[in-house]
């Protein structure tokens, strides 16, 4: 009998230990982020309201892009995930311009320029593929179209792009966040 109790005592005592090592395991993360990445990191393919320019209010809406260089050079594959948005997505885009700047629109990612309609969900995702033949012209940033889709992947690798998504209530843009130069990279 008092076996029994000495057992369970053990038991509780390392559940007791595992309790406060997952404790703090989750504070550690929590402290760091997950991934490796950044809390906060408006830099990184996190997609907030707060990071449109001007910023604005978009309670619970978040997203991420995801790009990757493809084809020796000649494709860019994306995946754009969003949730809790005011609406359905008009359009989804790539623009030029370093963080705290609006840019133009060099690249649709849903919702027009070659590329399917935006899922019309407030929480979906969108994937693909951008070819020169999807390079928008934008002259006022030195931008000829498809010719300078080598221009846009240069642009990419030096973090002066960043994808939005524009609803119905915010049509300058719910949510936005600069592609990170370093997620995704080149796959050749």
């Amino acid at each position: 009998n008092r076996e029994g109790v000495f057992r369970m005592s053990r038991r509780t005592g390392l559940v007791a230990a595992l309790a406060v090592i997952g404790a703090v395991a989750v504070g550690f993360l929590a402290l760091v982020g997950v991934a490796g990445a950044k809390k906060n990191d408006s830099n990184g393919n996190r997609m907030l309201g707060f990071n449109e320019a001007p910023a604005v209010s978009a309670p619970g809406a978040r997203g991420t892009i995801e790009v990757r260089i493809t084809n020796n050079r000649t494709a860019i594959d994306f995946t754009l995930t969003w949730q809790n948005l005011s609406g359905p997505p008009g359009a989804a885009h790539i623009h030029l311009g370093q963080k705290n700047v609006s840019g133009g629109i060099v690249a649709f990612l849903c919702g027009g320029g070659g590329q399917p309609p935006c899922a019309a969900a407030t929480s979906g995702m969108a994937t693909g593929t951008i070819t020169a033949a999807n390079i928008q012209p934008l002259p006022s940033q030195g931008i000829a179209g498809p010719t300078d889709f080598g221009e846009v992947l240069t642009a990419i690798r030096a973090g002066v792009t960043y994808a939005n998504i524009h609803t119905a209530l915010l049509p300058s843009g719910e949510i936005r966040g600069q592609i990170d130069a370093g997620g995704g990279g080149d796959d050749d």
